[in-house]
């Protein structure tokens, strides 16, 4: 699932993992999804230096995700996957469909055979010299969960395209980290990535009409389902705008839209170390269903 909510420019597939490449940008975009792990060691080596092959090709370091359960930790390993974790004890939304297993489609990556194969991976590339960066979170809400009674405050817009204006704002929301004046390239990776599926772009006017913060929210109906979900993505605030609340002011607002739309639930994925992030997150009502790192390592 969220493979179709942040599509990568370019796609290809190695042994059945899905091997994504966006011209650097993003962590996301440019890393190895492994839903399906081969048996035998050699099978996962040969595909690895395929992968490797082809991120020299392209100069970018080889990345990928290595998954592991939400109650886990990094240093307990796949060993102490418990039962709670299993699918027989997973939390399910009305449509039936598990709030573990929603995160990559079609594969139930609350099963401890997934999450061994993902051990195996991760000590593969450890051996390779790999590093461990970026632990994310990914965050769920089911769709009874989602606060019917969220306002939409009158300084929040929506629209269904990506503006020149909601980039150039998302692109400098750090102070001097806009695009410069010859960036055209990063600036079109920047808008093919965010511009890519069925999008909501949100945006936070400050009192003078420019965008002090903004959302993108990809709405994701999977092959063969009838129910449509949505990612939130590119939550940020303008520097000089933080802790005033506007993030708190553009949930609602996404809220409220979801609730309209009748999606059957929503995720999203944050940093481990983006605490105050977090703590929005966990206030509104998200729980944390999977997590995930990268492995990567200099080209």
């Amino acid at each position: 699932m969220t493979l179709l909510g942040w599509p990568a420019i370019e796609s290809q597939e190695v042994n059945g993992w899905s091997v994504r490449f966006s011209s650097g940008i993003t962590r996301r975009a440019n890393s190895v999804v492994s839903a399906t792990m081969p048996v035998s060691v050699a099978e996962i080596e040969a595909a690895v230096d395929e992968v490797e092959r082809r991120s020299a090709e392209r100069w970018l370091a080889p990345t990928f995700q290595q998954w592991l359960p939400a109650s886990g930790s990094w240093l307990e390993g796949h060993a102490e996957i418990s039962p709670e974790n299993t699918s027989e004890n997973s939390s399910e939304d009305s449509s039936g469909v598990s709030s573990a297993g929603i995160t990559i489609a079609a594969h139930h990556v609350e099963s401890e055979a997934f999450f061994e194969g993902q051990h195996r991976l991760g000590h593969l590339l450890e051996r390779r010299g790999y590093e461990a960066v970026a632990p994310t979170g990914v965050l769920w809400m089911d769709r009874e969960a989602l606060p019917a009674d969220a306002e939409w405050d009158r300084r929040i817009l929506v629209s269904d395209t990506l503006s020149d204006e909601w980039l150039e704002a998302y692109m400098g929301r750090d102070a001097g980290s806009g695009p410069s004046g010859d960036d055209s390239a990063s600036r079109m990776v920047h808008r093919r990535l965010l511009g890519g599926g069925r999008s909501r772009f949100y945006s936070c006017l400050d009192e003078d009409g420019n965008i002090a913060g903004g959302a993108k929210v990809s709405l994701v109906t999977p092959e063969g389902s009838s129910n449509t979900f949505a990612g939130i993505y590119a939550l940020w605030v303008r520097e000089d705008r933080r802790g005033r609340g506007l993030s708190a002011l553009l949930l609602d607002a996404i809220f409220n839209h979801l609730v309209r739309l009748d999606v059957s639930g929503c995720w999203l994925q944050v940093e481990e170390r983006s605490t105050r992030a977090r703590a929005v997150y966990q206030a509104a009502g998200f729980s944390t269903v999977a997590r995930y790192r990268y492995l990567t390592r200099a080209h």
